[in-house]
């Protein structure tokens, strides 16, 4: 909880919309050292409901809330819920029983993504088929999301592999989810769509502030150096093809999120090139990797490819020419 006092009431009715058996859950509220009075509503909802136990901490952001709901947590499985989004009614149970019965280590679910007017906009839904993967050929053949909250995970296998988010940084489920991907044995991607999501337009992608973007961007070496230095360390228990192919597109997709973040927020010419010779300078620029995703894909071959070959202006000569 940070700043989100207007969601608490009605992310923790949509729990309770689940209809589970009393005992059978919990909901760990971590308290981020929130400025708002989101404590003073969460004490509130502790006091109604005895299955809500609260932490609060000093502020160790996303990554770091749910690290301590992760360390904190009592139950087979862990669905990690942003406050302001909320579940379904009645769809957790579902995927709990799918989940048992193929002994999951992760299993994703579908998401509506609603527009703050409260229209949903997009829903993300897919299906592995019944097929179980293990997390390799999971991501080299089912391409889902990658938000940490579309999934539920097996609180034994976050614990045996000690998965942890990375605290204070943008985009923590992104390199998350790769650490769990490679260790994962046992992944099953349903339909169901059990969660929406609210597309806030004071998100980091979404809203005009100029040092959040520029934080991002270094936060993207970050993930890059923790990813690479993640496969230097365990890419040598798996030399497959698959193992490079799910490493080079993960670190390609970084790079290609990273230049759209700078390109689509007018950064200059010299600020993207200065920031190339950054990645390359620490061996984490990545672009000549195809990747699934047919939008990036475009954006990685027709801009990154040709971008720092030509300034923008011969770039747009060059494509009036060809068109």
């Amino acid at each position: 909880m940070y700043n989100v006092a207007q969601y608490l009431d009605k992310c923790v009715k949509s729990i309770i919309a689940q209809n589970l058996k009393p005992g059978t859950f919990e909901v760990i509220m971590i308290n981020d050292d929130s400025p708002d009075n989101s404590l003073e509503i969460a004490t509130n909802l502790s006091k109604q409901y005895n299955f809500i136990s609260i932490i609060s901490q000093k502020n160790k952001g996303l990554g770091g809330a749910r690290n301590t709901g992760i360390q904190n947590a009592k139950g087979d499985y862990i669905i990690f819920l942003d406050a302001d989004d909320w579940l379904i009614s009645n769809s957790v149970e579902n995927i709990i029983k799918i989940s048992d019965k193929h002994k999951l280590d992760i299993l994703e679910f579908g998401a509506h993504l609603v527009a703050e007017s409260g229209e949903t906009v997009n829903t993300i839904s897919r299906s592995s088929n019944e097929i179980i993967y293990n997390g390799i050929e999971y991501y080299n053949t089912i391409k889902y999301a990658g938000s940490a909250c579309n999934k539920l995970y097996s609180r034994a296998f976050l614990q045996t592999n000690n998965l942890l988010f990375l605290e204070k940084i943008f985009g923590e489920d992104f390199e998350f989810n790769t650490r769990a991907l490679f260790f994962a044995k046992r992944i099953l991607a349903v339909e169901n769509v059990c969660a929406a999501f609210l597309q806030s337009s004071n998100s980091i992608t979404r809203n005009n502030d100029r040092a959040k973007k520029d934080k991002y961007l270094i936060d993207f070496t970050h993930i890059l150096s923790s990813i690479r230095d993640f496969r230097d360390r365990y890419s040598h228990t798996n030399q497959s093809e698959s193992v490079s192919s799910f490493f080079n597109e993960r670190l390609t997709m970084v790079n290609i999120n990273a230049f759209y973040l700078m390109f689509k927020n007018n950064y200059s010419f010299n600020e993207i090139n200065k920031y190339k010779k950054t990645l390359k300078e620490k061996k984490l620029f990545y672009i000549k990797y195809p990747v699934a995703i047919k939008k990036k894909e475009l954006f990685r071959k027709v801009m990154l490819k040709n971008f720092f070959l030509f300034r923008p202006a011969q770039l747009l000569k060059r494509a009036l020419n060809t068109n």
